[in-house]
């Protein structure tokens, strides 16, 4: 690592150097204190880098990671804190070998050298296998069965709108949304138009207590 740090801090130097010449003689002057001020601090910016490197970064200790997958977040953050390494949850994933809430990979991965004080990124399992849930609209409702099929979802409840510029049977609104994540095997409910009246069960108890007033 020196090696190369000073490798560059050589090449740094020279290309300073260059620098300098060039603009002093397209300037005419023997010495501009601008170019002079620009030297020094091309020449002592890596000397200054190379100690806060030094100092700061290359001396802290190195820990080797633990193996946490297959614990929960919270055990997996206490293995981390006693090497003094943080855990981080970076997300959760559908994996069948692991109950719900375990730790099924991490990065950086056991057995690595790592400074202290590294965040270790942990996935954890959902416990449910979810899938997008396809976009329907527009489509009718025989077609939108097929679609939904081929996502491993299903069609649940649909309900009934009047709307007579569509067509009889087209979808106009669903729930889940288009994109949104469903479980594995779950129901999609669908708004559907229709050309006819449309009775709810609201509109029907207004109906019975008319004609118990009668």
């Amino acid at each position: 690592m020196i090696a190369a740090y000073l490798s560059w801090y050589l090449v740094l130097v020279i290309v300073a150097s260059l620098v300098v010449s060039l603009l002093t003689a397209r300037l005419g002057l023997p010495a501009p204190r601008l170019i002079v001020t620009l030297f020094v601090i091309l020449i002592l910016s890596p000397l200054v880098v190379g100690y806060l490197y030094v100092v700061y970064f290359d001396s802290l200790p190195e820990v080797i990671v633990p193996a946490v997958t297959g614990v929960t977040l919270e055990v997996a953050r206490e293995r981390l804190a006693a090497v003094d390494l943080q855990g981080r949850e970076a997300g959760q994933v559908y994996e069948p070998k692991y109950p719900e809430g375990i730790i099924i990979s991490q990065r950086p991965e056991a057995g690595r050298n790592v400074k202290v004080g590294r965040v270790v990124n942990l996935m954890i399992n959902s416990g449910e296998s979810k899938v997008p849930v396809p976009n329907v609209i527009g489509q009718l409702i025989s077609q939108a069965g097929g679609i939904l099929q081929a996502a491993q979802l299903r069609i649940g409840d649909i309900r009934w709108e009047k709307n007579p510029g569509q067509a009889e049977g087209t979808i106009i609104a669903q729930e889940p949304m288009p994109g949104e994540q469903a479980v594995f095997g779950s129901r999609v409910d669908l708004l559907a138009a229709t050309s006819a009246e449309v009775i709810t069960e609201e509109s029907s108890e207004e109906g019975k207590k008319l004609n118990e007033r009668e």
